[in-house]
Order: structure tokens, then C-alpha cells, then sequence
């Protein structure tokens, strides 16, 4: 599980609950401030970095558009001197740039739903903790004043809290599998790569023809 994932199963918790659940209050709390913070601290670095992959994808899109008009203006450049194959070769590439271009601009627009979610997900973490803070001691008063004289083995908020998490990453790395065992045959993909080449050598014939019929050739 992610940062994300592990800010939002804090942000849900119960701090009642898991003061409750403390066999030293006086300590425990204090060590839930000190986790909070660590993940913040965490949160703000990963949002940081997250800021950085936007740009980089930003300017990655920008060079493959750049790179899509080049091979569009080859094959232009192909057309008028009358060879048509070249053409297609011109147009087979920017096809595939278009591809690339649609895969960064994905990549770039969940770059940014992450971003998002992840910053919410820090405010409402940095709200949990001003509020852990200035309850602080008034929380461990009354932990304590809860406590009978026979103490319990519990476990705290924070083991469960890993706890959750574990069991999600086994949940994920279990779908992964399944997905891998119910793979595609050898055959199968040799059928799809055949179908996948009709299909371009139809596209970049139409490709051919638009363009001519753009250039009145």
C-alpha cells in the first residue's frame, strides 16, 4: 500500500478508539503525534515529487506533438516527390507517436488525480494532527482516568493500522496473480498481432489518402 493508502486508513481511524486501546496513554500518545508527523512528512516529499513528475510529463507530451508534425510534414515532403511508400513509412511512424502521445497524456492526467487526492489527503491529516496536539494532554487525563487496575494486553492503533495494511498489499499482490494466471495463450496473441497489422496497413493506407487529398494530389 501507497502513502495515499496509508494516509487515508489514518485519516478514517478513530482516535478515541485507539486511545482507548493503549496500555500507557502518556506515552503512546505521544508516539501517535511523532507517527502522524513522520507520515506527513512523508505525504509533503511525495507531493513534491509528484509536482516534478507533472512537468516532466508536461514537457514529454510537448515533444512527442513536436515529433507528430515533423513526421507528418516528411511524409508531406514524400508525397510531393512521388513516393508513396515512403509516405506510409512517415505516417506508420507518427502513428506511433500519436500512440506514445495518448499514453503520456494518461499517465499525465492520473499523475494529477493522484497529486490531488494526495494533497486532500495531507490537510486532512495536518487537521487530525493540530487537533491530536492541542487535545494532547487532556487526552492522556482522561485515557488515563479510564483505565481500570487490571490492565489488558492490547494492541495499539498503529500495529493495527500495519496491520490493514498488510492484508490490502496481500489482497493486491493475490489480484495480480489471478490476473497473470488467467493470461493469454501463445496462439491467441500471435492472432491478435496479425489482426493488429491488418488493421495499421488498412489505417496508414486511409492515412495516405487523406493526406494526399490535403496536398490536391
Amino acid at each position: 500500500m501507497g502513502i495515499l493508502g496509508r494516509l487515508s486508513t489514518l485519516i478514517k481511524s478513530n482516535v478515541n478508539d485507539a486511545i482507548d486501546s493503549m496500555q500507557d496513554p502518556g506515552k503512546e500518545i505521544d508516539q501517535m503525534v511523532r507517527d502522524m508527523e513522520d507520515y506527513a512528512r512523508q505525504a509533503r516529499a511525495e507531493v513534491g515529487r509528484c509536482i516534478a513528475d507533472e512537468r516532466l510529463l508536461e514537457r514529454r507530451v510537448q515533444t512527442i506533438e513536436a515529433e507528430i508534425a515533423d513526421w507528418e510534414k516528411r511524409a508531406e515532403t514524400a508525397i510531393r516527390a512521388g513516393d508513396d511508400n515512403l509516405a506510409k513509412q512517415a505516417l506508420a511512424r507518427k502513428v506511433e507517436k500519436e500512440a506514445e502521445r495518448d499514453e503520456a497524456k494518461k499517465a499525465l492526467q492520473d499523475q494529477g488525480v493522484y497529486a490531488d487526492q494526495l494533497t486532500a489527503a495531507l490537510k486532512a491529516l495536518e487537521t487530525r494532527l493540530k487537533d491530536v496536539k492541542l487535545r494532547k494532554e487532556t487526552l492522556k487525563a482522561k485515557a488515563r482516568s479510564s483505565k481500570s487496575g487490571t490492565m489488558t494486553d492490547k494492541t495499539s492503533a498503529f500495529n493495527e493500522f500495519d496491520r490493514l495494511s498488510s492484508r490490502v498489499e496481500a489482497t493486491e499482490a493475490e489480484a495480480d496473480l489471478g490476473d497473470e494466471l488467467a493470461g493469454r495463450t501463445t496462439q491467441r496473441i500471435d492472432v491478435e498481432r496479425q489482426l493488429e497489422k491488418l488493421q495499421s496497413d488498412s489505417t496508414l493506407d486511409d492515412a495516405l489518402a487523406e493526406l494526399k487529398r490535403k496536398l490536391g494530389k
